[in-house]
């Protein structure tokens, strides 16, 4: 036997899991740094990375497909719905209807202005309705993440996670019946048209309540271990995700639709460590930077304009639809200002949204499709930033106002 035999083979074969590994410590060093010495979110960083090393960048990283990163951007999804809805009070919209006027005015004042801008650059209507109903919503992952990082507390964090919460669902229903419309323009009768996201509805509706309804019932037994019930919550997170992605339903509404549920069934709030442990805030700096390195700029080449139009125009519905009911809703301009900017950011709900989109419909992705991905990479880096200042605006945060 020659020493080649113990020898590696030239050039080397690097597993993508290795360039992942390196890119998690740069991207979480970087992160650091622009904390520590530039007052700026961590997110912006890990995003950075994955954007800067990846195929939309300097292809230090190479093309890794979907489905090789999807459960790891869904496990860490899953888990900031989950505590995204377990923060969130619906009984707050009994005692003021006018904070749920202004989510569905937000979101359909988004929706409108969108729809109607595609259909003026000669968009079908069809998918000029799906591009309108993806970016209806805010960013769970960066709005979670930022009001932990910024340790913000106060009226206008509260209503930015329950509108986020809201229109995030308002967003993924919406979105399963628009693409079911496009299916019936190909052609399909129309049951294939309507059971299908009759069944994701209520399938994942179901999902919930069985999470809901479990997690009551191990808190019960296990609430006062609180790191094993940290894992053992972790556990089911990841069961659930699993789960839905194998019934086809939408792991989105599963977590987001549990969390929400188990607050309103319990009279307070209960404090998770964030994330859940360590394990869920290594998922979690992984999924931004898969985010990262999904991102496509190639939008940038189709529609410079349209770009920059969508993005401007869903800021704008955004941000006016929330000063039309604040005085109603009872904040001040302020607030009300703060709070429309914070409901920017895009990150991975529409992107996945607009993945799923194209993977049906490949037309989609090599033309709309790209537009989106150029928005949503642009919000991702941008949205943390906002958020982050509108909450110092507010005086919410620890160091108050800037």
């Amino acid at each position: 036997m020659t020493w080649s035999a113990y020898l590696p083979g030239w050039p080397l074969e690097v597993s993508p899991a290795l360039w992942l590994a390196l890119t998690l410590v740069v991207a979480v060093l970087v992160g650091e740094v622009l904390v520590r010495h530039l007052k700026l979110p961590r997110i912006v960083g890990y995003i950075g990375i994955g954007l800067l090393l990846g195929p939309g960048g300097l292809a230090l990283i190479p093309q890794v497909p979907a489905t090789e990163w999807r459960l790891v951007v869904d496990l860490a999804l899953g888990i900031l719905l989950f505590e995204l809805g377990s923060k969130v009070n619906l009984r707050w919209l009994k005692a003021n209807p006018w904070i749920a006027a202004t989510s569905l005015l937000e979101a359909s004042a988004t929706f409108v202005v969108v729809f109607w801008l595609l259909k003026w650059f000669d968009v079908p209507a069809i998918t000029a309705a799906v591009v309108a109903t993806i970016v209806i919503a805010t960013s769970p992952a960066i709005v979670v993440r930022t009001v932990t990082e910024s340790r913000a507390q106060g009226q206008v964090t509260d209503r930015l996670m329950l509108m986020t919460a809201l229109n995030c669902s308002y967003a993924v229903i919406f979105h399963k019946f628009a693409v079911a419309a496009m299916y019936g323009e190909t052609g399909a009768s129309l049951i294939h048209t309507v059971m299908p996201p009759l069944y994701v509805l209520g399938g994942s509706a179901l999902l919930a309540v069985l999470f809901g309804v479990t997690f009551e019932r191990l808190h019960h037994h296990l609430g006062h271990h609180e790191e094993t019930f940290s894992f053992v919550l972790f556990g089911m997170i990841a069961f659930a995700t699993i789960m839905a992605a194998t019934l086809k339903l939408s792991p989105i509404l599963v977590l987001l639709a549990a969390g929400l549920i188990t607050r309103y069934r319990r009279k307070r709030t209960h404090t998770f460590p964030p994330h859940f442990g360590s394990a869920g805030a290594v998922l979690v700096v992984l999924m931004f930077i898969a985010n990262g390195l999904a991102g496509d700029l190639g939008g940038f080449g189709y529609s410079l304009l349209l770009v920059l139009l969508l993005i401007t125009v869903r800021a704008i519905a955004k941000l006016l639809a929330v000063l039309a009911l604040a005085n109603q809703s009872g904040i001040g301009l302020r607030q009300a200002t703060a709070l429309g900017l914070a409901l920017i950011p895009m990150s991975s709900v529409p992107l996945l949204l607009t993945m799923d989109t194209a993977t049906a419909f490949p037309a989609f992705g090599s033309g709309l499709g790209l537009v989106l991905m150029s928005c949503i990479v642009i919000l991702e880096l941008a949205g943390p930033i906002v958020v982050q200042m509108a909450l110092k605006i507010t005086g919410e945060t620890p160091d108050k106002k800037i």
